[in-house]
């Protein structure tokens, strides 16, 4: 049993509030980019060599119960962060179990990013590099 999760928000107001969908890229070479994009932005998220994630449809994570009064709160206000830093994550504290010592060296950080479909979340040692684009819109 693990402690309950506190999300945190994190790089505030660097992802503008919309409506994102994902693509996921992992490899050996580039390690995990994530690209959100909308009508508006894309984004990309950068977070290089990850000690793991995994994604989830938003609807499993959203109605967890061990944490269900927090996640519900930020639910009502949209998810206005689009990403947070969990504090006492249990994916992280599977991470840790399974790395063993390695992990206790290892200043880890555990991150989750909501989106219109899915929730990820991540495993690193570092913050990732955040860029944004505002696409220009044609009225023609």
């Amino acid at each position: 049993m693990y402690p309950i999760e506190i999300w945190k928000e994190v790089f505030k107001n660097k992802i503008p509030k919309d409506q994102y969908e994902v693509l996921l890229e992992s490899g050996e070479k580039t390690g995990l980019i994530i690209k959100l994009s909308s009508e508006n932005y894309k984004i990309l998220i950068d977070f290089g060599i990850v000690l793991g994630f995994r994604v989830l449809d938003e609807g499993i994570i959203l109605n967890d119960s061990s944490n269900f009064e927090q996640v519900q709160s930020l639910k009502k206000h949209g998810f206005d962060n689009t990403i947070y830093e969990i504090i006492n994550g249990e994916f992280q504290g599977f991470i840790k179990q399974i790395g063993g010592n390695l992990c206790d060296y290892l200043e880890l950080k555990h991150y989750i990013i909501i989106t219109i479909n899915y929730v990820i979340e991540v495993v690193t040692q570092w913050e990732p590099d955040i860029e944004v684009m505002k696409l220009e819109i044609d009225w023609q």
